[in-house]
C-alpha cells in the first residue's frame, strides 16, 4: 500500500512446484524433472556448459521455504548462455545434518564432510524464467517419478541438510534448510518480516535475522516493489540502488528483472540461504493497492489489471520457495487458475499457522473516503471472500480439535482497529454498529468492518483461546490487543476479553512516519486505542517471535541504520522492546491499561 497520504495525515517435460525427476509417468505436475530411464547417465557436463552463462550460471543464489515436518521446497533459477535455449539439466545434492548450522562459514567443510547425496535430473525451463523447485522429502509427489540419479528422502521432524545445485561444471552456493518440528514441540522461533523497497535502503534488516537461530522466516508481503525510481544516492558494492528497469514493472520482463534484482541483493541472498522462508504477497508484488479487481495503482495505458495481476503471480510462483498444490498449463507452463496463496502449516502441537491472502483473491475495492466512508460498514463488503473464509474456519476448528496451542494468522494488512472516533457498539437485526466510528485507512480491516466481525464470530464460536495475527504492511511496529469494542477499556476497565493479539512487525527499508512527528503520534495513538499497547512508527526492523507450550515471547529489533554499508546487521540495541503473552491471557505482559476520562458520547 502507498503510505504517502496516510503517512502525512518440470515433469515429463514439466512438473508441481517447478519441480519433479527424470523419467516419470508423464504427468503434469508443474514440478520440473527431465525424462529419461533409470541408471541413464545424466547429461554431460560439457552439453550443459554450453547453455549456460560462462560468468556464472547461479547469480541469484539458492531459497528454501514452506517446510513441513515431512518436506520443504529447495529452490534456484539458472543464467542461460542465451534466451534461445528451451531448458537445461540440473542437478540437486545435499548433505543431511545431525543438527541445524546456522554459521555458514562452516557449511563447505561440512559439506565436503558429506555423505553427498544426488538427486536428479531436473529442467530449468525457459517459460519458468529458468527457475527449478524440488519438494525434498515429498515422497507422495514423486511416486511416479524415477531419477536418473537417487531417490527422493524420507525426511522427519526438524532435519536440517545442506544442499546446493550442480549445472555442467557449475554449482550454486550452499543453502541451509530445515523441516518443521513434530510431536510434542517446547518452542519454535520465527522472525516477521514486510515491505522491503530496494531503492528505499539497505537490506540490513535481512542481515540481523540471517544472524538469527530461527526454525524459518515469514514474510508478510510487499517482498518487492513496482515503481521504477529513487536509489540514486544508495549503493552497495558499487552497485546504485536504482530499480531495475528504471520504470515501473508492467509486464513479464519487468516482472522477471526485478525479481533478479532482489535475488542479487547479498543481504536477501545470504537470508534465502540460511533459512526457510514462509512467504505471502501484499500489494506491491502487483500495483499499489491492489484489490480483485483493479489497483489504485493501474492506468487504462498500461493494459489490462487481470493480465498485468495474472503476470505478477506467476513471475512470483516462479521466483518465490513456495509450494504449489496443482499442474501448471502444458503449454505455457503457467500457474493453474485454481492456485491460491493462503494455505497453513503445523509446528508439532504447539502451533499451527494458517497464512491468509487479503490482498487479491476476495477483496472488494477499497472504500473512496477516507476515516468516514459509510461503505466500510456494508455487510456485503469482503476482505477474504467467501472461499477463504471458509476455509479458515475450517483450518481454525482443525486447528481447535488438534489442540494447538498456539493459532496464528498470518496476513498482510493491520486487524485491529486504528480509531479517530469510537463509539460503543450496539447490535441491531445481527449487525454490529457504532464501533469503530472513524478510522484513518480504508485498506486495512478498518475498511472493511464487517468482514473483521464475521472473522471474530469464527474466533468466539470455534473457541479459539490463543489467536496470534501477524502483520505486515503498515511499515511500522505495533502490539495490538483484538478485542470487537476497545472504546470500553477506556478509564481501565479490564473486564471486555481480548480474543488474541496482534503482532505488527516493521519494513525492511520502507518509509514510516516523518521523525518529526512519528514519537508524538505513539504517545496520543492510546488516548482513543487502549488497545494498542505498543507502537514505534519510524525505525526499520523485524519481529522476533518464540512460542514455548506457556507463554509467547516477541520482541522488535531494530536496525542502527539502512544506508550505512559499514553498520549493515547492526542492531540498534537501545530500541529493543519486548512483552510476553502468557498462554490463556490474549495479553501483552507489562503493558499499562491505559486510564483517562471516558469522553461523552456524541450521540
Amino acid at each position: 500500500m502507498d503510505r504517502r497520504h496516510f503517512l502525512r495525515t518440470g515433469l515429463a517435460g514439466l512438473s508441481l512446484p517447478a519441480l519433479v525427476a527424470c523419467g516419470s509417468d508423464g504427468s503434469n505436475t508443474g514440478n520440473t524433472a527431465n525424462p529419461g530411464n533409470p541408471g541413464n547417465p545424466v547429461t554431460p557436463s560439457e552439453t550443459v556448459d554450453q547453455m549456460l552463462n560462462p560468468a556464472g550460471a547461479f547469480p541469484w543464489g539458492v531459497s528454501s521455504g514452506d517446510p513441513t515436518a515431512e518436506a520443504v521446497i529447495l529452490w534456484t533459477a539458472l543464467s542461460p548462455r542465451n534466451t534461445n535455449i528451451d531448458q537445461i539439466p540440473v542437478m540437486l545434492e545435499y548433505v543431511l545434518l545431525e543438527e541445524p548450522l546456522a554459521d555458514m562459514t562452516e557449511w563447505n567443510s561440512k559439506f565436503q564432510e558429506g555423505p553427498i547425496n544426488r538427486l536428479g535430473e531436473f529442467t530449468a525451463f525457459r517459460d519458468r524464467d529458468y527457475t527449478v523447485k524440488v519438494d525434498l522429502g515429498n515422497q507422495a509427489l514423486y511416486s511416479n517419478s524415477r531419477f536418473m540419479q537417487g531417490q527422493i528422502p524420507e525426511l522427519t521432524g526438524n532435519q536440517a541438510l545442506l544442499y546446493r545445485f550442480v549445472a555442467g561444471s557449475q554449482k550454486s552456493r550452499i543453502g541451509h534448510a530445515k523441516t518443521l518440528p513434530s510431536g510434542e514441540v517446547e518452542s519454535v522461533k520465527f522472525a516477521t518480516l514486510s515491505c522491503s523497497n530496494y531503492p528505499a535502503g539497505l537490506f540490513s534488516v535481512y542481515e540481523m535475522v540471517r544472524r538469527e537461530p530461527l526454525d524459518f522466516v515469514v514474510h508478510l508481503g510487499d517482498y518487492l516493489y513496482e515503481g521504477g525510481g529513487g536509489g540514486t544516492e544508495l549503493s552497495r558494492n558499487g552497485v546504485a540502488r536504482t530499480p531495475n528497469p528504471q520504470k515501473e514493472m508492467v509486464t513479464r520482463e519487468d516482472y522477471v528483472l526485478r525479481h533478479q534484482q532482489y535475488k542479487a541483493d547479498p543481504e536477501l541472498q545470504a537470508l534465502h540461504a540460511t533459512h526457510p522462508m514462509i512467504a505471502v504477497w501484499d500489494d506491491h508484488e502487483i500495483t499499489n493497492d491492489a484489490y480483485k479487481d483493479g489497483a489504485e495503482n493501474h492506468q487504462p495505458e498500461e493494459g489490462d489489471y487481470q493480465e498485468r495481476k495474472a503476470t505478477a503471480i506467476r513471475t512470483y510462483y516462479n521466483w518465490m520457495p513456495l509450494r504449489e498444490r496443482f499442474p501448471r498449463d502444458e503449454n505455457t507452463l503457467a500457474p493453474d487458475p485454481r492456485e491460491v496463496i493462503y494455505r497453513d502449516f503445523q509446528v508439532g502441537d504447539l502451533c499451527s499457522l494458517i497464512m491468509l491472502d487479503t490482498r487479491i483473491v476476495g477483496r472488494d475495492k477499497q472504500a473512496e473516503i477516507m476515516a468516514v466512508d459509510p461503505d466500510r460498514f456494508n455487510p456485503d463488503r469482503q476482505l477474504l471472500g467467501f472461499e477463504q473464509r471458509r476455509w479458515l474456519s475450517d483450518r481454525m476448528f482443525e486447528a481447535k480439535q488438534r489442540n494447538s496451542i498456539w493459532t496464528v494468522l498470518g496476513q498482510q494488512v493491520m486487524f485491529g482497529q486504528l480509531n479517530i472516533l469510537e463509539a460503543p457498539q450496539v447490535e441491531l437485526l445481527d449487525q454490529k454498529l457504532l464501533g469503530n466510528l472513524v478510522s484513518i485507512n480504508m485498506d486495512q480491516w478498518d475498511g472493511y468492518v464487517a468482514e473483521r466481525n464475521r472473522v471474530f464470530n469464527l474466533i468466539k464460536d470455534i473457541g479459539i483461546e490463543n489467536l496470534v495475527v501477524l502483520t505486515g504492511d503498515i511499515h511500522t511496529s505495533w502490539a495490538i490487543e483484538l478485542y470487537e469494542n476497545p472504546i470500553a477499556l477506556i478509564g481501565g476497565n479490564q473486564l471486555q476479553r481480548s480474543l488474541g493479539v496482534e503482532i505488527v512487525t516493521p519494513s525492511v527499508t520502507s518509509s514510516g512516519f516523518p521523525d518529526e512527528v512519528a514519537d508524538l503520534v505513539s504517545t496520543l495513538l492510546p488516548l482513543l486505542n487502549p488497545h494498542i499497547k505498543y507502537s514505534e512508527l519510524k525505525t526499520k526492523g523485524f519481529a522476533l517471535i518464540e512460542m514455548q507450550r506457556e507463554q509467547m515471547n516477541v520482541t522488535w529489533k531494530y536496525a542502527q541504520s539502512i544506508t550505512d554499508e559499514s553498520l549493515i546487521g547492526v542492531e540498534n540495541e537501545a530500541m529493543r522492546k519486548s512483552f510476553t503473552v502468557q498462554r490463556g491471557s490474549n495479553r501483552f505482559d507489562g503493558a499499562l491499561p491505559i486510564n483517562i476520562p471516558i469522553p461523552s458520547s456524541p450521540f
